[in-house]
Parts: structure tokens; sequence; C-alpha cells
């Protein structure tokens, strides 16, 4: 195999973008090769033909912000803009920042603040900041992302956006004040690689080593009042790409920036922001029992130009655009808005075997792969309901549904569940192409124990798709 290509793989695998899922023209060359030892990500570049893909992920997003203001938190939205546009003198001469590159980050920006979304200006506070000309820049030459100090950067900017915006500041006054202090290290760290320096040709002269300031984040001791003070869970949360990844110390930034405690999760880029907000966060225990008050959304700029249902990704993680917005209202809504449609576990499959048994509870002792439960609505479930329940799956980790009726093809759904013997929130919308189902089955898989409780159907807000 030619060595540009093993190059260009071990580069994307680096990325968890698998190469046959990037588009033609990008596979070939992902990695720009600028000026003065600068690399560059060939996927930042945008074009007037992106702009529908944008403009989905623009809706999407002002809906998932009505969706969560509806329910109590208030959503900071990041775009982290891309790095050609932050260090454009740098690019080779062949490639040039476009004025549809240039102009892309105000348009999106503005769309989104015009419907209502609290949007950081992150791009402006690169551009501003005396760190973007330092020995130690804003973004790692050698890398797709920001360095340690740039991750400070907009840390600050986030700061100073909730401080200016009242949506924002009443969440942030509403969340418990931390002390934490930011001491520099001495001597700069040399990095021991890059995702861009290995993603270089294998003949290409060798990347010079990189060296980047770091700091320490430390929490101030506080006094033990209580077991509870010790557990408390942080109501300000992070949920960011791999940007967000604990080594670029964006989240110790965030806690020394707001002087809050931070919950960080970060997706890789195989995922993409819409799989990582929605599996990694929203569906998980951490925001179902307490949802934050204050929510970060980092979203790197070039992933706006591909929603859920972009053709390049993989398939497990792609999504029709609606179907994302459904699941996601459905799983950040508090409590469930009785609908017109009702359940009957019907006497067969499970409930044959059920140590109790109700039209909205079944509870077994165990579970093969076959088994199943099935559940009849009084009525055609559409996409303005979703099928709620407290769900026990002891050893499963994954829950299927199939969903049937009359004239309608019948589609299997997969949710991807924490497996214990604990109960959890089951959230899922069961959509169709025709007339709505009438049935559907559970199959949740081998259990050691197995059970559904307050098994309901759920209205979602009346203007979600308006």
């Amino acid at each position: 195999m030619h060595a540009r290509v093993i190059a260009v793989k071990i580069f994307l695998l680096s990325l968890w973008l698998p190469l046959s899922l990037l588009p033609p023209a990008v596979a070939q060359a992902p990695v720009i090769i600028g000026k003065d030892h600068w690399l560059f990500y060939r996927p930042e570049i945008i074009q007037p033909a992106d702009e529908a893909a944008i403009n989905t992920s623009l809706d999407l997003v002002q809906r998932f912000n009505k969706i969560l203001s509806a329910n109590g938190t208030a959503l900071a939205y990041a775009v982290i803009p891309i790095k050609m546009r932050i260090y454009a003198d740098f690019l080779p001469d062949e490639v040039r920042l476009t004025p549809y590159m240039a102009a892309n980050y105000e348009r999106a920006t503005k769309v989104l603040k015009t419907k209502g979304v609290n949007v950081v200006d992150v791009n402006t506070a690169m551009m501003k900041s005396p760190i973007r000309t330092s020995i130690s820049p804003i973004f790692l030459k050698g890398d797709t992302h920001w360095s340690q100090l740039g991750g400070m950067v907009v840390a600050e900017a986030i700061k100073d956006e909730i401080l200016l915006n009242p949506v924002l500041k009443k969440a942030y006054d509403a969340t418990p004040e931390e002390k934490y202090t930011m001491e520099f290290r001495k001597k700069l760290y040399t990095l021991k690689g890059g995702d861009l320096r290995n993603g270089l040709p294998a003949d290409h002269p060798k990347h010079p080593p990189e060296q980047t300031l770091l700091f320490d984040i430390k929490q101030a001791k506080k006094a033990a009042t209580g077991l509870l003070d010790d557990t408390a869970v942080p109501e300000v949360v992070l949920v960011g790409s791999s940007y967000s990844q604990e080594w670029t110390l964006f989240s110790q930034a965030l806690k020394f920036a707001l002087q809050r405690d931070v919950l960080a999760f970060a997706v890789t880029a195989d995922k993409s922001p819409w799989v990582g907000l929605l599996e990694t966060y929203v569906a998980s225990d951490s925001f179902q029992k307490q949802p934050p008050k204050l929510l970060i959304w980092e979203t790197p700029e070039r992933e706006l130009a591909a929603p859920p249902n972009y053709t390049y990704r993989e398939q497990r993680y792609k999504s029709d655009n609606t179907e994302w917005l459904l699941r996601v209202s459905a799983w950040v809504q508090r409590a469930c808005k009785a609908s017109a449609v009702s359940t009957t576990i019907a006497k067969l499959g499970l409930a044959g075997k059920a140590q109790s048994l109700a039209d909205d509870a079944i509870a077994v002792a165990a579970t093969a792969e076959a088994d199943f439960v099935e559940v009849r609505l009084s009525q055609p479930i559409t996409k303005q309901h979703y099928v709620s329940a407290r769900l026990t799956t002891d050893g499963s980790k994954l829950v299927s549904v199939e969903a049937s009726g009359p004239g309608v093809a019948t589609r299997r759904f997969t949710l991807t569940v924490v497996g214990d013997e604990l109960e959890y929130n089951f959230k899922m919308p069961l959509p169709s192409l025709g007339a709505g189902y009438t049935m559907f089955r559970l199959f949740p898989g081998q259990t050691d124990k197995f059970s559904i409780k307050q098994l309901a159907v759920c209205e979602q807000p009346s203007d979600l798709l308006l």
C-alpha cells in the first residue's frame, strides 16, 4: 500500500473518522500543509453548496434551545470557528479563505441569535485575543484542536456572554459558586504528537516539535458541612466535541472562568455533536435525574455542515433530522403530558411468565433474546407522541422496539440502556411514514431481571414541528 494512503488512514483513525465515510475529495488529502509548519484540516472548507445543510443544523439548534428553555434549562451555544479563518495568513498560496468561508461564522450566529439562541461569539474572541499571535497560539500548529490556552480564551468568552446575557446570567446566578485558582506551569510542554502531524505523507520532512503553555486549576478546600454537599451534582454542564476532551483542559478552564463546578461530557468525531448530545448526555441518568440550570454546548463550525442525516457519517450514528428532534425533545421533557392514547400489555410473550402484570407494568425474573412484551395502543401513535416508562434491564445493554399497524410498514427501533439492576427512564418516539402504529413489541434482550413501570404515551410540545 502506498505510504501516503497509510499515513492518511492513520490520521483518520486518530480523528475517529472512517476513510470510507469521508467525501471522496477529502479522503484523498485531508491534511493541508501551510506556511511556517502550520497544518490545516481540509473538511473545514465550507462552500455555498453546504448552506442548505448548515441551515438545517441551525434550525435544529434553535428548536432544541426552545425545548430546553421550556423545561427550565438555559443553553449557551458556543460554535468553535474553523482554524483556517483564525490563522488564514498561514494557509498555503493555493488554498485561500473564500469570502463565503470568511462570512459563514457571522451569518450562522446571526441566524441563531435572531431565533433566540444564546450564542457565544468565539470567533471574535479568538481574533482579538493577544494569545493568537503568542508563542503558545490559540490552535495547535500540528493538530485540529485548540491549545490549552486557546481553550482558556473560549472559556473567558463564554463567561463574558453569560454575564452580559440576562437569560444566561439568571441561570448562572442560580448555581452555587465555587472557588478555583489557576497557576501556570514554569516550563513549556513539548507535545508528543498531533492528529494533523500524524496525517502527513511519509516522505514529508519531519514536523518540528511543538510546545504549549499548560496550567493547573485547583479547587479551594471547603469546610465539611454534610454528606449532601459532598455529593452535589454540578448544575453547569458542558457537552462538547473532542475539543472538550480532558487533555485540552477546557473543562478545567471553564471551572476557573465561571468559578463554578462543571460536569463535562466530550464525544469523538465519529458520533457527531448530535448523537453526542442526545445519547451521551440528554438521555443519560445524569440529565434525567437532575437537568442542569445551565448547559454549555460546544460544537465545531465545520459540524454545522453535517446535520444528523449527513451522508458520510457512519450508519449507526446517522439519523433522520426530524426524528433526531423528536428523540431529543422526548428526553428533555421533565414530565409526561398525558395523551389520548392508552396502553395495554397483551397477555402473550413475557406476560405469560410475569411475576406481576398490569396495563402499564410488567415484571419478570429473567428474559432471553427472543422474549418480548407486546403493547397495544388504543389509537394510532403519531409524531406528536412518544412512549415513556421506567425500565429495568439487568444484563442487557440494548433494547429493541418493533412497531407495526394496519397498512403501515413495520419498523424496528433500538436504544442503548445501562443494563444494571436499577430503574431508568425510557423514552422513545415511534414515527412512521403512514397513519401511525397501533402496537409495538419491546425486546429487552437477555436479562437476569426485567421490568416496565409507568408505561404511557405522552404528548410532544404542540409547536415542536411547526
